[in-house]
């Protein structure tokens, strides 16, 4: 955002200045007091945990020029204040009138989609960072707080803004597209996720779709198997993947090769997804990326930089085994796609620990028991099975003809995978965000360390 006076954002946010002068200038917005920069508005939220208003001072001595709180609240902070009667709804207002008073200021992306999205706008940012100015999302800022608190806490001088839209319910992208006003969009992918929200495929498909229907242009992508389904509805959108108007392709080499259909071109970039799915988040990165600069060296030299988010196959080699932390979140498409990528490796023994995925509604015991299956039919050669729906991952797998290994948390548990471990072995971790697979993982990662493995 473009710096303004604390008197604006006190009229763009329906605000009351309270104390301060206003005059003072505005460089963004935090609603972390841990994170507050020099000249930033801290806004003052409830939490799960404590009210922000706890940590308005501490803002104030990181560097904040104003805080924005309560009505009535003022009192509880030494510094320049602004007042509102909801502090969420006058985050939301001001992201929402400085995108609309910025709206062709900058190329604004906007990702959304059931899975991929914080890789995808990592995968962006690296593409176009090393000769723009981006300013991309903190970890999954995909909310009614995140997308507004992105927004504001870019900096004055950022020549491409990215943004990630989730969505737990219908209508959440469409609110969000309204705040962001993206000059392009692009959905990673449709799949059976948070369909205790949005009920079912079709559910998933309408509010991820939701983003394109808003915008116009030509930056408007999607991942191609949807096309047909879409039909004339998606007669103005572009398509990433197999035959797609953008596909890319192992080259066999040190890169891939990049189809770009659109413009009847093609070229290498100097970067090897290591999974399929990470394949699929790069052709939608690639596809924003050639919107915004439309020059294939540049996005080339971005793609040395890509680097992975957190816990999103991440390897860890330990005593010789390979240990893959997937575990940020999980559905039933992606973690197929984790299993078959596991399953197709070169690794002597393959083997998975699996909880469970949370968010999948009234047939959620379906996707477990599938999951069982498909273990099994890959080629797993052990599952171990944790959490909530255990038994449900335990019974796909004894149908299918084999038998899994139940664990517990802890110590215990991870005692009980580290023992079966050896040299060779490759292992994965994947469950959603609620399990924290990591933390076993870890405690494996640490056992290993210390005893090493069997043979």
């Amino acid at each position: 955002m473009r710096i303004r006076s604390l008197a604006e954002v006190a009229r763009l946010a329906n605000a009351s200045l309270v104390r301060g002068m206003g005059t003072i200038p505005i460089r963004g917005a935090v609603i972390d007091s841990r994170v507050a920069t020099e000249g930033s508005i801290f806004f003052a939220l409830p939490g799960s945990n404590c009210h922000g208003m706890e940590h308005a001072d501490e803002a104030l001595k990181k560097g904040a020029s104003a805080v924005m709180c309560d009505s009535g609240l003022s009192s509880r902070h030494s510094g320049p204040s602004l007042e509102v009667a909801d502090v969420h709804s006058a985050l939301v207002q001001l992201a929402s009138r400085i995108r609309q008073q910025e709206e062709f200021d900058l190329p604004v992306v906007a990702v959304t989609g059931s899975a991929g999205k914080t890789t995808t706008c990592v995968m962006i940012s690296a593409l176009l960072g090393e000769t723009l100015r981006v300013h991309s999302p903190q970890a999954s800022y995909n909310n009614k707080i995140g997308v507004p608190i992105t927004i504001l806490e870019s900096d004055p001088d950022t020549e491409s803004l990215i943004l990630e839209l989730g969505s737990n319910a219908p209508g959440e992208i469409a609110e969000l597209t309204e705040i962001a006003k993206p000059s392009h969009g692009v959905i990673t992918a449709i799949a059976e996720a948070h369909l205790e929200g949005l009920g079912s495929i079709e559910g998933v498909l309408r509010e991820k779709f939701s983003l394109l229907e808003l915008l116009e242009g030509d930056g408007l992508w999607a991942p191609v198997e949807w096309r047909d389904l879409i039909g004339k509805q998606g007669a103005g959108y572009r398509w990433t993947g197999p035959s797609g108007d953008l596909e890319i392709r192992s080259d066999g080499s040190a890169g891939v090769v990049v189809m770009d259909r659109c413009r009847s071109r093609e070229f290498s970039l100097p970067w090897i997804p290591p999974t399929s799915w990470a394949l699929r988040c790069l052709e939608s990165a690639v596809a924003m990326a050639l919107e915004v600069v439309d020059d294939p060296d540049q996005v080339a030299l971005g793609a040395q930089q890509i680097q992975l988010p957190r816990w999103r196959h991440e390897v860890h080699n330990v005593e010789g085994i390979d240990l893959i932390l997937d575990c940020y979140n999980s559905n039933p498409r992606a973690l197929q796609t984790a299993i078959d990528d596991l399953g197709q490796s070169d690794a002597p023994r393959k083997l998975v620990v699996l909880g469970t995925m949370e968010e999948l509604g009234k047939n959620e015991k379906r996707y477990h028991v599938e999951a069982g299956h498909h273990c099994v039919r890959a080629g797993i050669d052990v599952v171990f099975v944790s959490g909530r729906a255990a038994d449900w991952i335990g019974q796909g797998v004894k149908e299918a003809g084999s038998e899994s290994i139940s664990i517990t948390e802890g110590e215990h548990g991870a005692r009980i995978v580290k023992d079966q471990l050896r040299a060779g072995d490759r292992v994965l971790f994947k469950a959603s965000r609620k399990e924290q697979l990591e933390q076993i993982a870890l405690l494996i990662e640490q056992q290993l360390q210390v005893e090493g493995a069997g043979s």
